[in-house]
């Protein structure tokens, strides 16, 4: 189921579109109301770069000291408290994340906050956030948008036992069925109603369900899967170009074209470079080898 997770995971990440909406650093002090809960359209990622407090969201209490990455989800109430004596500092961004349909981090139950073993990580990317948001560059978008990626990368890293911690939902039980079937019939003539037969579904709702959680239709993802399977089988000097292609389940030829649109090279040049025996010039046969 782990790699399941993160396979799903990946996809998305590799997918998704990002806008930052706003980005700052506040600081807040004890104050003698309760604090409210409030809500935001966007996601939102808070950073504690010193102090103390506590955050209350989802019927969870959670504890805010410096190093401390939350991630709020689009319409998540929460409230923050901090402790007498104390003045939180905390960086923050607003960002909008879409991809398909779905919810995918509420299908994958990330939990809402980490501890980051190295805090100073996180400082640098939320500094560039607040810098590029006050910017408006023609490039900032492309910064906001790496800045974010990071902080999920470093947020990812620390989840608290690994994602083996992490129960998994029914969707994703689902999709493990699904991803260890094709990758146990690579050689085979795969359908989507067979696939769909896997988890008792309609091959019209499968074939939703199945790029709404990794972002591709079934048999794009199985064809990906042959091409990865595939260079894999090429690095190893006595598998020759046929026996590749008939484990990967296609005809030479077929498998041929579709490699060197995956890779840009051809099957027999690929392992040719993989194995330094070339350099990266043009081909001197006219690209004819498979």
């Amino acid at each position: 189921m782990t790699t399941t997770y993160m396979t799903v995971l990946m996809k998305h990440l590799e997918q998704i579109q990002i806008e930052v909406t706003a980005a700052s650093e506040t600081e807040v002090g004890a104050i003698s109301v309760k604090p409210r809960d409030v809500s935001f359209d966007g996601n939102r990622f808070l950073f504690v770069r010193s102090g103390k407090g506590r955050l209350w969201a989802l019927g969870n209490e959670y504890e805010l000291v410096p190093g401390t990455l939350c991630v709020l989800l689009s319409g998540t109430p929460h409230r923050v408290a901090v402790d007498p004596g104390e003045v939180l500092s905390i960086q923050w961004c607003h960002f909008h994340a879409s991809y398909g349909d779905r919810e995918i981090y509420r299908t994958l139950h990330l939990p809402l906050a980490v501890r980051l073993g190295n805090k100073a990580a996180a400082i640098p990317l939320f500094d560039k956030l607040i810098e590029e948001m006050k910017r408006d560059r023609l490039t900032s978008r492309l910064r906001l948008k790496a800045a974010v990626l990071e902080l999920i990368s470093l947020y990812l890293d620390e989840i608290p036992g690994g994602f083996e911690a992490i129960d998994p939902t029914q969707e994703l039980k689902k999709i493990d069925t699904v991803l260890q079937y094709i990758d146990e019939h690579l050689a085979e003539n795969i359908t989507v109603e067979e696939l769909a037969r896997q988890v008792y579904l309609h091959p019209n709702y499968f074939i939703v369900f199945f790029k709404a959680m990794m972002g591709s239709s079934p048999i794009q993802y199985v064809n990906q899967r042959r091409m990865e399977m595939a260079k894999g089988l090429l690095l190893r000097p006595e598998n020759n170009v046929s026996d590749v292609a008939s484990r990967v389940g296609m005809q030479i030829y077929y498998f041929s074209r579709m490699f060197k649109a995956h890779t840009g090279l051809t099957p027999s040049r690929f392992r040719k470079q993989a194995a330094g025996l070339e350099s990266d010039g043009p081909a001197q046969d006219g690209g004819r080898d498979v």
